[in-house]
């Protein structure tokens, strides 16, 4: 059964990470070009392309992609539960809270990975990647307000570590409050 249930939230966690950065992809507007991109696309645009018809877009924001993406995360929250790990939650208001924060986890995962990988692509790549350019355009509204307050010191940019220590410590504050509404959920 532990294997069932890492296979089935590490498909789950794929899904929602795919979802967050076609989104996201969207707001920063990446290059449409970059074969990273084109991947990404490509595998959302069977989930995404029969909601289009029915869900249409409001101003600038995909609707049919959110709405894809919080059922993705609420079966997420209803298998862990199925599994026992969430036992305490009210059937379906407690699920449908924890998918928000479900979200909200998963993109804070993915922002520090791609942190880390843009990091580690700096020094092999020094800019020369699409890769690197796509870890780029996604981190930079990020880094780039902590860089304007802390410039780099010599050839040494910090702020990449200044943003994943205020990461842990929204993480650490989000597992609290989830803590305090284990209990009255």
């Amino acid at each position: 059964m532990a294997s069932l249930y890492f296979l089935g939230k590490t498909l789950l966690t794929a899904c929602l990470y795919a979802l967050i950065l076609r989104i996201w992809m969207q707001r920063v507007r990446v290059n449409f070009y970059n074969p990273f991109t084109q991947f990404i696309v490509r595998i959302t645009q069977p989930i995404i392309a029969p909601l289009r018809k029915v869900i249409p877009s409001i101003k600038q924001i995909d609707t049919a992609t959110w709405v894809v993406l919080y059922f993705f995360a609420f079966i997420k929250i209803t298998f862990i539960g199925y599994y026992g790990i969430i036992n305490n939650l009210n059937w379906p208001i407690g699920y449908l809270l924890y998918a928000v924060a479900a979200i909200a986890h998963a993109f804070g995962h993915l922002l520090f990975w791609l942190l880390l990988f843009r990091a580690i692509l700096s020094w092999v790549s020094r800019g020369q990647s699409n890769a690197d350019e796509l870890l780029a355009q996604l981190t930079e509204p990020f880094i780039a307000p902590i860089r304007r307050i802390v410039p780099p010191i010599g050839m040494i940019d910090i702020s990449f570590m200044i943003f994943v220590f205020i990461l842990m410590f929204l993480n650490m504050f989000a597992t609290d409050i989830m803590g305090y509404l284990w209990f009255v959920l």
